[in-house]
Parts: structure tokens; sequence; C-alpha cells
């Protein structure tokens, strides 16, 4: 897929789930959620970034902690973007703003930001050299960027993980392992300055061609990620998260 039909894959899912209730309690994980802000806080920050912050979930908590900054919120779910930016109003907090964006172009100008963060967004970003190379140049040096995701097992050589992440149609590019994503970043001048590794699970939806890859794949990469059918749902019963905090 090219990067515009990437886009309109994950835009057109997000748009679609991110007001499901039942979606949220999946992706929300408030020990996560901890763990983040807790590898940033005392960071001293101007202007904050949160690339495809979907429902605020670490945005609203990033302009709590950071009063004196401004935090940006950017997504390319429209939909949400404008919930988002209500629920600032109501609230009455002024430091947060939420943008719309087309997934390739960052609006902001070069060393704009202190810190940025991604929470389980990486793996769709398309052209992820050219990604990482805009964020690098709106990143100020010694700024931050913090990436937590999803990793592929290292001994993944086949991607049975990308496998069934294909299925869901929703614009996934790739889960990267621990070396490929430090390469990534390294060749970008951007150096691991901590990073900390945590599990989840979860369900696929229950489709047929879930089961049917369930059924293909040899018990060696089932392992590998503890891929589970139970009561003809397919679980991921073990991924590594990577929370790796990067610095310019």
């Amino acid at each position: 897929m090219d990067s515009k039909e990437i886009i309109s894959k994950a835009k057109q899912s997000f748009e679609r789930v991110l007001d499901n209730e039942k979606y949220s309690n999946i992706i929300k994980d408030d020990k996560h959620l901890k763990l983040l802000l807790e590898m940033v806080e005392g960071k001293q920050c101007e202007n904050i970034l949160d690339i495809g912050t979907g429902t605020g979930y670490l945005a609203f908590p990033l302009a709590q902690m950071n009063q004196s900054a401004q935090v940006y919120g950017i997504d390319i779910a429209e939909n949400i973007v404008e919930k988002n930016q209500g629920r600032a109003q109501t609230e009455g907090i002024s430091n947060i703003k939420f943008l719309s964006f087309d997934g390739v172009n960052y609006p902001f100008e070069d060393s704009t930001f202190d810190l940025m963060v991604t929470r389980h967004a990486f793996h769709h970003f398309p052209q992820v050299d050219d990604a990482v190379e805009k964020l690098s140049k709106i990143l100020k040096d010694g700024g931050n960027i913090l990436i937590a995701d999803p990793m592929k097992n290292e001994n993944d050589t086949s991607g049975v993980i990308d496998r069934f992440m294909d299925i869901k149609g929703d614009g996934h590019v790739e889960f990267y392992s621990k070396t490929k994503l430090e390469g990534i970043f390294a060749s970008h001048g951007l150096d691991v300055e901590k990073q900390i590794f945590t599990t989840m699970t979860f369900p696929f939806p229950p489709k047929q061609e879930y089961v049917d890859l369930f059924d293909s794949i040899s018990e060696e990469e089932k392992r590998l990620y503890q891929i589970e059918k139970r009561n003809g749902i397919v679980w991921i019963g073990n991924i590594e998260v990577g929370n790796t905090l990067f610095v310019k």
C-alpha cells in the first residue's frame, strides 16, 4: 500500500472506533499511562506534541502535568479532534490544542518541540524513515521523543504478527523489533535515553480470517506471542511493548 491508501484505511477505521467504548477499554491501561508520564516527568518543556492522540488519553494528563507548557494533540481522525477540543474548552484547559493533520506533513516549524510522544500509533506511520526525519526536524536539539508501541519479537522472521494485524485493514504498516526501531532513530540523530518494556494482551475481532491464519501457522510462531484461540476468538496472549525515550 502507498501512503495515501495506508492513511485512508487508518482514518476510516479510527473515525469509526475511537468513540467506541469497547475499543477504548481495550487500549486503556492506566498503569501504562502512569509509566509513560513518569518517563517524561521533570523534563523542561515549552511545547509538547502527542502524535496520533486519539481521545487525548495521554495528551490531557501531559497538559495537567506541564501547566506552563503548550500541548498539541494531532490525529487524522477529524471527529475525535473536534470532540477533544470541545472537552478542553468545557473543562477550561487552556494549555492544550487539538489539530487534524494528513498523516504525513506536520504543521509545525522546525525546532518547535521539547518533547514528542506517541502511544500505540507508530506502527501506522507510512514511510517511517521519512516520518522520523520530519519529527527530528521539528524537535529541538536536546529534545525527546517517546515511542510506546508493540514490538516485533526478534525471532519473528516470518512477520507472523504483522500478518495478523494486516487482516484488521486499519492501515497497519509494521511492528518494529528493538533492533530495527533503534536503527531507524539512530540514522536520524536520535539515541536511546531510556527504555522500559511492558507487555499487553488483546483479542482480534471474531472473523474467520484470523482463525484461518491461526490454523495455518506453526506452533513455534504461536509461541512467539502466546497466540491462542479461545471460543473461536484469536488472542495475542503476550506481546512486548517498547517504551523508548529517544534524545536528539
